[in-house]
């Protein structure tokens, strides 16, 4: 009995402590840093995404897949008609076997006659109706159901599903602008005109709007500008020096909590509501 109790007691502990490990490492993936970091130079811009140390590129594309764009496969050419290997028939038949006396002969049909029985569709058996309607995809919470009622009034009414769901954009974009950090922002732009007096009078209009832009969007959004700077350009020669890069920084549990909250929003929304709760 002492034995069983201690390899039961050890099995516990296993239990408990892959338990630990798996909140430990559920706790690190959620607070993890998520980032799109983007980057605009001498006209080619990138985007980047990173999880951690992880990172994707979402553009450029591959190399491959632009090669394949560029040089397109050439079409192949149609394979040749196969000559038939049934061999012709003979233009003269044989004469049908004359039928043994006594025999009755068989009712002459036409062929349209056979081709419209052969060709008549078998009647389908009779269903009744009992009265029940058909039961609905066995989603949790009624999805189904308030996923057609959205289709539905879309379909009856597009100005009340275009406000329902402008209203739920509105929320998101306050709670993204809330809990997305812009970080490292760099700007260097230069302004080009016609003339030298064109390129100053730009030049001034440019800095005043970007300053102004500036400051609206850190009023707006949690902002960090590390350099802004435009340049006037007389020549036009400094154009491959334009460079714009920043980063987009969250973190992966709010965005879970923005996705629960959408969904409750989107629960509780009257106009989605199914006919049988309404």
């Amino acid at each position: 009995m002492t034995i069983v109790l201690t390899v039961l007691l050890a099995v516990l502990k296993f239990v408990g402590w892959l338990l630990l490990f798996l909140l430990a490492l559920l706790v690190v993936l959620l607070i993890l840093p998520v980032e799109l970091r983007f980057a605009y130079q001498a006209g080619k811009p990138s985007l980047t995404a990173w999880y951690g140390p992880l990172h994707f590129t979402l553009w450029p594309r591959a190399a491959a897949k632009d090669t394949a764009a560029q040089h397109p496969a050439a079409p192949q050419p149609a394979p040749a008609a196969q000559p038939s290997a049934e061999p012709a028939l003979s233009k003269t038949q044989p004469a049908p076997a004359a039928a043994p006396a006594g025999a009755a002969a068989p009712a002459a049909q036409s062929p349209q006659a056979s081709v419209a029985a052969k060709a008549a569709p078998t009647p389908a058996p009779a269903t009744e109706f009992t009265g029940e309607h058909p039961k609905s995809s066995a989603l949790p919470f009624h999805i189904s159901e308030r996923i057609e009622t959205a289709l539905n009034l879309l379909a009856h009414d597009p100005a009340a599903f275009v406000r329902c769901m402008f209203g739920h954009l509105r929320w998101i974009g306050r709670f993204l602008a809330r809990h997305i950090k812009v970080q490292h922002l760099t700007v260097f732009w230069t302004v080009t005109g016609e003339d030298a007096a064109q390129t100053a009078e730009l030049y001034g209009a440019a800095m005043a709007a970007a300053n102004n832009l500036l400051a609206f969007l850190q009023q707006v959004v949690c902002l960090q500008c590390d350099h802004l700077q435009l340049e006037s350009d007389f020549t036009g020669q400094r154009r491959g020096e334009r460079h714009i890069s920043g980063r987009l920084h969250t973190h992966p549990f709010l965005l879970l909590w923005l996705l629960i909250r959408l969904l409750f929003r989107l629960g509780k929304d009257p106009q989605l509501q199914p006919a049988h709760t309404n």
